[in-house]
């Protein structure tokens, strides 16, 4: 079964790092001292993004404690994204019901042909079924998010919208990855590698 068969347009498109043009924010570490991530004034914790990844690796039927770092920055990627979202949503009044998102999930079920087909389309972009549910909300608060920023805009250009608006947000509130878990580049809405003088930081 094709993997684009459930449209996760907006959301997909951030997480695998459309190009925009801005300025590039790395992180020093300073900020980020016992946190994964900071995004505004929200912490992300090694806990948190351990978890998270510990519960992908057993829904893909691999240990917890399997050392994937692809993965690890996939899924960090994806919690300072998803926070992005949520900061441009309470800035511009959008907010999602509950029945919003079941009604989103419903259609990606009929859609791929069944609830297991979502989970196996899902786990392929590394969420896992525990999961699902946080990632339809970011992708629908990032669908409304496009209607709102550009409502008489076709799909592309309502994404285009979102990138940009979620480029700004992440410079003017800050974001910035611990450097053991590599780079924010702001441009891209993407961690980049981790930098040089660390990659040989050990493992808690």
């Amino acid at each position: 079964m094709r993997t684009d068969r459930i449209r996760v347009v907006f959301v997909s498109a951030v997480i695998s790092g459309a190009l925009v043009a801005g300025l590039t924010l790395t992180g020093c570490g300073a900020a980020t001292a016992g946190a994964a991530a900071v995004v505004g004034d929200t912490r992300i914790s090694e806990q948190t993004l351990t978890s998270t990844v510990q519960e992908v690796l057993v829904a893909q039927q691999k240990s917890p404690n399997t050392s994937d770092a692809s993965l690890v920055s996939a899924v960090l990627n994806r919690l300072v994204t998803s926070e992005l979202v949520d900061i441009l949503a309470a800035e511009k009044g959008v907010t999602v019901t509950q029945g919003a998102i079941d009604s989103t999930l419903q259609g990606y079920v009929q859609q791929a042909g069944g609830e297991a087909q979502v989970q196996d389309i899902l786990l392929q972009r590394n969420v896992a079924p525990t999961q699902i549910e946080s990632f339809v909300r970011t992708n629908v608060l990032a669908q409304m998010l496009g209607q709102a920023l550009a409502p008489t805009a076709d799909i592309q250009g309502q994404s285009d919208a979102v990138v940009a608006a979620i480029v700004e947000t992440s410079m003017v509130a800050g974001t910035e990855v611990s450097p053991r878990f590599g780079t924010w580049d702001a441009t891209k809405l993407a961690i980049g590698p981790v930098p040089s003088d660390l990659s040989a930081l050990p493992a808690d």
